[in-house]
């Protein structure tokens, strides 16, 4: 028996006196992968550096990006 409690693609409900919450598998796991990263210290530290180089304006545009991989042409 799914409760009343429906948010968007979600539902929560009881089972016995165990709440439970149902979701669209793909939600599931993307929720997992993104767990993985927040998880991982070498991630965290990465994502760090990459926010900070652009807070400093260290970036690339997208045409330098493809002139350097020789993409343009």
């Amino acid at each position: 028996m799914i409760s009343q409690k429906v948010k968007s693609k979600t539902a929560i409900d009881k089972i016995g006196k165990t709440p439970v919450v149902i979701l669209p598998l793909e939600d599931y796991e993307n929720m997992m992968e993104e767990l993985e990263i927040l998880s991982s210290k070498k991630l965290q530290t990465e994502i760090s550096k990459a926010r900070q180089e652009i807070r400093k304006g260290e970036v690339y545009s997208i045409k330098d990006v493809k002139r350097k991989l020789l993409l343009d042409k």
